[in-house]
């Protein structure tokens, strides 16, 4: 077993969830934010699956370009966070055992390979929880996990 293949495994059911949950927003608040500052739950998922994205060319030594397109619909963004999800699952089972606990340095600082390639996981998590939450603000009370 790699070590890292539960961490693949939770990120495969949170990335599919992410974009699941996408489709309890209305169309028409799609891009509403709760606050002038604040995120939509279109961009919140945006971000996750763009990071994700970004996260597979990092762990394969290239450094971090991240972009999110301008213009981006709920199918663009629901099919991005499911191919990501997919091939950096398979990204983090790919990196060598060994090489885990070698030091990288990101834009946000420097930390160990294993803990650098877990924050995509921990964004997609974060982000599932910020659009739940503003389904909740929208009136949508039930609770929407992919099984």
């Amino acid at each position: 077993m790699h070590p890292m293949d539960s961490l693949a495994h939770v990120l495969q059911w949170a990335g599919p969830d992410l974009a699941h949950n996408l489709d309890f927003i209305p169309d028409d608040k799609l891009d509403w934010k709760p606050a002038p500052d604040a995120k939509s739950a279109l961009d919140c998922a945006a971000e996750a699956a763009y990071f994700m994205r970004a996260m597979i060319g990092v762990l394969a030594g290239q450094e971090m370009q991240m972009s999110i397109p301008e213009n981006l619909t709920r199918a663009m963004v629901q099919g991005e966070l499911r191919s990501a999800s997919k091939e950096y699952a398979g990204a983090l089972c790919r990196i060598p055992p060994e090489t885990l606990g070698n030091q990288m340095t990101m834009p946000f600082g420097t930390f160990p390979l294993g803990q650098i390639a877990g924050f995509p996981v921990i964004d997609v998590l974060h982000h599932r929880g910020q659009v739940c939450y503003i389904q909740t603000l929208l009136g949508d009370t039930e609770n929407h996990f992919l099984m």
